[in-house]
Formats: C-alpha cells, sequence, structure tokens
C-alpha cells in the first residue's frame, strides 16, 4: 500500500532528529574541537524543532503521533544528556 504524500512528509519529519543527533555524535565524537563542540549542541538543539513542530502540528490536526514521536521524545533526551555528560 502506497502511503499518502502527507504520510510520507510526516514519517520523514518525525525521524529528522536522527540526523541532528548524528550530526552532534561526529562533532562531539569524532572532530573533538571547540568548534566542533559548539556546533554539535547548535545542531542538537536544532533537532527539537521538527519534533515539537509535529507534535504541535499532530495535536492542531488531531492526529495520533505514533512511533515517530516515541523515537524522537526517547532519542532527544537520551543523547542530550549523555551528550551533556561527556562535554557539559
Amino acid at each position: 500500500m502506497k502511503k499518502s504524500r502527507e504520510q510520507a512528509i510526516t514519517d520523514n519529519l518525525w525521524a529528522l532528529p536522527a540526523l541532528f543527533i548524528s550530526i552532534s555524535f561526529v562533532c562531539f565524537w569524532i572532530v573533538k574541537s571547540d568548534a566542533a563542540a559548539a556546533i554539535g549542541w547548535w545542531s542538537y538543539f536544532l533537532g527539537w524543532i521538527p519534533a515539537v513542530s509535529m507534535l504541535v502540528w499532530c495535536r492542531a490536526k488531531g492526529k495520533e503521533m505514533g512511533g515517530g514521536a516515541v523515537f524522537a521524545f526517547v532519542a532527544l533526551p537520551l543523547f542530550g544528556l549523555l551528550f551533556w555528560l561527556n562535554h557539559g
């Protein structure tokens, strides 16, 4: 069954925090400089924008958030805590 365009977009937006977490991970663990740490934190905080935007959008439309919301709102705080413990 083919997904609608709206469903494909929402699925990708829910998964987008993974990209920002990955960028932060590379900055913190591979590049390891002060500038990279700053970029890592900016990337991490920017990762919250699609997740919060989708939360607001789903609430406004009365749609179910699904597994993407669980992923986003578990991964972001978890990795934020890990990044803070190692690079706070």
